[in-house]
C-alpha cells in the first residue's frame, strides 16, 4: 500500500520577506522536533544566499520572481531511483513556463535547468536526505524568473524571464498556482512508478538534443565537440563525437557553446 505521500499538494507553510535561502530554512526546520510535512513550501520575497547547481549563485531582484522550496517525501524511493525525482521537478517547471509561453521553445538543460531557446529562465536545486539506501526527504529549491528585468552582466545575454519574453508583468500568485498544479500532476507519475513516462518526457524536452555542442571535460580541461544524444537511465549525459560515444555524470562535464 502507498502512504498518503502518494499525492502532492504544495502548500505555503512559511513566507519570508528576506532569508538567506529557502532551502537552508527548510533544511533547518527538518532538524527540529516538529519538521514540516510533505508538500510544505517555503517562499521568500528576497534571498541573499540562493544558489543553483555546483557553486553557481542565483540572481533574483526582490519581489520580482518565484523563489521557493518544496519538501517532498516520496514513498519507498531508493537512492538508485533519484533520476525520476529530478525529472519530475524539471518537467513541472518546464510545463509551467510553457503554459505562459505556448510558442516558446521550452527545454530542460541537463540535468535540470529550464531554458527558453538559448536563455535560462529557471533553475532547480535538489538536496536529499537518505537513511541507508532509502530516500527520507528531498528539498526542491526552485527559482523561476517571472518579472525579472534587471539581469546583471553576463546574465543579460544568457537569461530571460516570462515578463521579458512577453513584454508585460505577470501575477506571481497566478504563476505560483500554475507551478503548484504542475508539480502535483507530475508527482503522480513519480508516486505511481511511471518512471519510463517521466524519462520519455524528459528526453523530449532535452535542451539541444540532436545538436552539436562544445563541452569541457572538467577533469582534464579538454574541449569536446559532440552531439547531444540524450540522457541514460542512470542520469548520465550521452554524447557522440564523430567516432566515439561518451557518457558523463554531473560535475564531469561543462557546457561551453
Amino acid at each position: 500500500m502507498y502512504s498518503q505521500n502518494r499525492v502532492l499538494v504544495p502548500k505555503v507553510a512559511r513566507a519570508f520577506s528576506r532569508v538567506a535561502s529557502t532551502n537552508l530554512a527548510l533544511l533547518e526546520d527538518l532538524g527540529t522536533g516538529a519538521p514540516p510535512p510533505h508538500g510544505a513550501v517555503y517562499t521568500t520575497h528576497s534571498q541573499s544566499a540562493g544558489r543553483g547547481q555546483g557553486h553557481n549563485r542565483w540572481h533574483s531582484s526582490p519581489g520580482a520572481n518565484l523563489t521557493l522550496s518544496v519538501l517532498l517525501r516520496p514513498d519507498r524511493l531508493t537512492v538508485d531511483h533519484l533520476l525520476p525525482l529530478t525529472q519530475f521537478v524539471a518537467l513541472a517547471v518546464a510545463s509551467t513556463v510553457q503554459t505562459y509561453l505556448p510558442e516558446g521553445e521550452v527545454a530542460v538543460k541537463w540535468p535540470n535547468d529550464v531554458y527558453v531557446g538559448r536563455q535560462k529562465i529557471a533553475g532547480i536545486l535538489l538536496q536529499n536526505g537518505l537513511r541507508g539506501t532509502q530516500l527520507q526527504w528531498t528539498v526542491a529549491g526552485i527559482g523561476l524568473n517571472v518579472n525579472e528585468r534587471d539581469f546583471p552582466e553576463p546574465l543579460a545575454r544568457s537569461a530571460t524571464s516570462l515578463s521579458q519574453y512577453l513584454g508585460k508583468p505577470l501575477s506571481l500568485a497566478a504563476v505560483q498556482t500554475t507551478l503548484f498544479d504542475a508539480l502535483s500532476a507530475r508527482y503522480e507519475l513519480l508516486a505511481t512508478r511511471r518512471h519510463s513516462e517521466l524519462h520519455q518526457a524528459y528526453q523530449e524536452r532535452l535542451h539541444r538534443r540532436g545538436e552539436w555542442v562544445t563541452f569541457e571535460v572538467i577533469a582534464t580541461g579538454e574541449q569536446l565537440r559532440a552531439r547531444v544524444e540524450g540522457v541514460e537511465a542512470d542520469g548520465r549525459l550521452l554524447l557522440q563525437t564523430e567516432t566515439t560515444s561518451h557518457r558523463f555524470a554531473q560535475q564531469e562535464v561543462r557546457w561551453l557553446a
